[in-house]
């Protein structure tokens, strides 16, 4: 389990939005420059499931299950090269018995596993986008800012606000 603290920017019903500082680990990243959060800088937004209550200005502690990025990540990079060495080695198996050439035989059917793969990923993403099993988790309030009496606006009640 991985956690990551940061600082409520918005409610918006049961979930936060929440800014936390790129994290260690996205310095190795190649991406880190193109990252769509917050566009490729130091700070990175997360939409989290609010479970501790937190309101604006609170500094939060996130909660994220390494166990299912380890999932998601063996699923977007593993499986599609998987289905294309299946698919090859079958389409080679074929090729060979049907007397045609293998490396025909192998491509063809191998870059359809491939692609078929990648749209049974971008299938389960559209339904992981709009579930809670993926998002990070608020599990504490590390420190309450304007959170005690703020509303869903952001405004509190003349409190000022926390800042990392």
């Amino acid at each position: 389990m991985a956690t990551e603290t940061g600082i409520v920017t918005q409610i918006k019903g049961e979930y936060a939005v929440v800014k936390t500082q790129r994290a260690a680990g996205c310095g190795a990243c190649t991406e880190k420059e193109t990252c769509h959060s917050m566009g490729g800088g130091k700070e990175i937004e997360f939409t989290a499931t609010n479970a501790a209550h937190a309101g604006v200005g609170d500094q939060v502690v996130l909660d994220f299950k390494t166990s299912r990025m380890l999932k998601l990540s063996m699923l977007i990079y593993i499986f599609p090269i998987l289905a294309l060495v299946i698919g090859a080695v079958i389409g080679h198996n074929w090729a060979i018995s049907a007397g045609i050439d293998p490396s025909v035989g192998a491509a063809v059917p191998g870059f359809l596993a491939f692609f078929a793969a990648i749209g049974i990923i971008l299938r389960l993403e559209k339904g992981a986008r709009h579930s809670d099993r993926y998002k990070p988790v608020i599990v504490s309030v590390k420190k309450p800012g304007a959170g005690g009496s703020a509303t869903a606006s952001g405004e509190g009640a003349g409190l000022e606000r926390c800042h990392v």
